[in-house]
């Protein structure tokens, strides 16, 4: 391409730090650090150019130019006239003969992108400032493209980067658990037969939009509370498909009965989701349908601040889809989204998951917990195994049964084989009823034993127990954990998702 020569335009220049201005037409070029690096893009232009400058004011006539090459490119050529930036995931080369820059119609944009802070990493230089590498890492923070708030605020698209710093969107899909974290506006919540199931509670929290299907005969009970665990202040919202009672245990454990047996007159069922709302603020206690939200109300003495939203479901699982406002311990933690997260399980609780049904089953886990790193497997049949890791006050490792069959069997003294001051390793490994156990990573097992009863079709895996709370890390060995307990990008989830209807 034969050099074209420019048709001279007034131009106002001023270079500091890398930067050029060329006006009557303004344009504002930056190649702040970014000298003695090239762009790899196909050009709109090739020209030749007696300065920066009037490589600029080129670019300022040509339509749809964002960034140039300034520089001995090749015989005849120092101008490229780009119709991409860096920004776009190309990659910036070293050539110590060619300068790089971005070109902006806006003042303001060649002031971010100067001002950044993101120019103290070396890797911005080299990748463009919109690179991975240059993300912002929280809400609020400094920002010049989305890109910037795609990378660490999860989950993507959610937050962009409006006004120079990343925030949320305007979106009623999502809500904001912590800055930097959302999650889907309805999070489905399975109601366990066999454990209590635990969230907390965002600060402020005292009333939730909920949506519930009961299982066949179930008798539901959704409890706000003090503390995770059995004891202390909590407020018991109790009903099946025909009564609903209201009562509180203070915070000594005392049972007070408020408000008994009142008439449900429909309010749920066990072939749909019914709305319903659930209050408590001020120890004000009501639940009903959103049309009758007050249809049973009491009060209760509360000096506590209730922190935790507790679920159970006898004689049958249940379903509720909750709205915002309530989410895994974990995820108000800054440290809760690493993909090597660490998830306390409150005492008597368990962090489960869903799984294609299968007779073989692996966990590998780390616990911190001073007894009963526990591995329960539950399937089609009405029959739930808990494989004790640490139980008998970590004193051995055994297995007991609930559901159809209540018995305990294999025990095998080990001694102490956890701790609540280090984490230790376990892969529990079931097949077809015949169980090992190896800890940190040993080549041979510390527990063998064949299970009097199979678990078929085992399709929820859960790790936790009783008698006090343990710290646990299992994404770092199956990543599905994390979106399987609301450690999610996008597909809200909750202990389990709901099963298909049956065919």
């Amino acid at each position: 391409m034969s050099p074209a020569v420019p048709r001279p335009i007034p131009v106002l220049l001023f270079i500091t730090l890398g930067t050029v201005m060329a006006s009557m037409e303004t344009r504002y070029a930056s190649g702040a650090r970014r000298s003695g690096f090239k762009l790899l893009t196909e050009p709109l232009e090739e020209r030749q150019a007696v300065s920066v400058t009037q490589c600029l004011a080129l670019c300022g006539e040509l339509a749809g130019c964002v960034a140039l090459n300034s520089g001995t490119i090749s015989d005849g050529i120092n101008c490229q006239l780009l119709g991409q930036r860096a920004c776009d995931g190309l990659p910036l080369v070293a050539d110590a003969a060619v300068d790089y820059y971005d070109v902006y119609d806006d003042r303001r944009n060649l002031t971010a992108e100067t001002q950044t802070p993101f120019w103290d990493d070396p890797s911005c230089v080299e990748g463009g400032y919109c690179a991975a590498e240059c993300a912002a890492e929280a809400a609020g923070e400094f920002c010049a493209v989305d890109a910037h708030c795609s990378v660490h605020l999860k989950p993507t698209g959610v937050y962009r980067c409006l006004n120079s710093t990343c925030q949320q969107s305007e979106s009623d899909e999502f809500w904001e658990v912590r800055p930097g974290l959302m999650l889907p506006r309805w999070q489905l919540w399975r109601m366990d037969r066999f454990t209590w199931t635990w969230k907390k509670l965002k600060p402020g929290t005292c009333s939730l939009d909920v949506s519930v299907k009961l299982g066949t005969g179930a008798e539901v009970q959704l409890v706000t509370t003090w503390k995770d665990e059995h004891a202390g202040t909590r407020l018991y919202f109790r009903f099946t498909s025909e009564v609903i009672n209201l009562y509180y245990k203070d915070i000594d454990g005392t049972d007070h009965d408020l408000l008994m047996g009142v008439d449900t007159n429909g309010m749920v069922n066990s072939d749909t989701y019914s709305q319903l709302k659930v209050s408590w603020c001020g120890g004000n206690m009501a639940i009903g349908p959103t049309s009758n939200p007050t249809l049973a109300t009491a009060f209760a003495s509360v000096s506590q601040p209730l922190d935790f939203f507790t679920v159970h479901s006898e004689h049958a699982d249940s379903w509720m889809r909750v709205d915002s406002g309530v989410a895994d311990p974990w995820l108000f933690q800054e440290a809760g989204t690493a993909t090597d997260a660490v998830m306390t399980v409150p005492s008597y609780s368990y962090v489960f998951r869903r799984i294609a049904a299968t007779n073989e089953v692996t966990v590998k886990y780390d616990c911190k917990a001073a007894r009963d790193c526990i591995v329960r497997l539950q399937g089609s049949a009405h029959l739930v195994m808990d494989i004790i890791v640490g139980g008998w006050f970590n004193e051995g490792i055994g297995l007991i049964y609930y559901g159809d069959s209540g018995i305990t069997s294999g025990y095998l003294r080990t001694g102490p084989i956890t701790t609540d001051s280090e984490f230790i390793t376990f892969t529990v490994h079931y097949s077809s009823g015949d169980i090992t156990i190896h800890q940190n990573d040993g080549a041979i097992p510390i527990y063998t034993t064949t299970a009097p009863h199979q678990i078929p079709d085992i399709t929820l895996v859960g790790i936790g127990g009783c008698c006090g709370p343990k710290t646990i890390r299992v994404a770092r060995y199956d990543p599905a954990w994390r979106t399987d307990t609301w450690m999610t990008e996008g597909s809200g989830y909750s202990n389990g998702d709901e099963p298909p209807p049956a065919q």
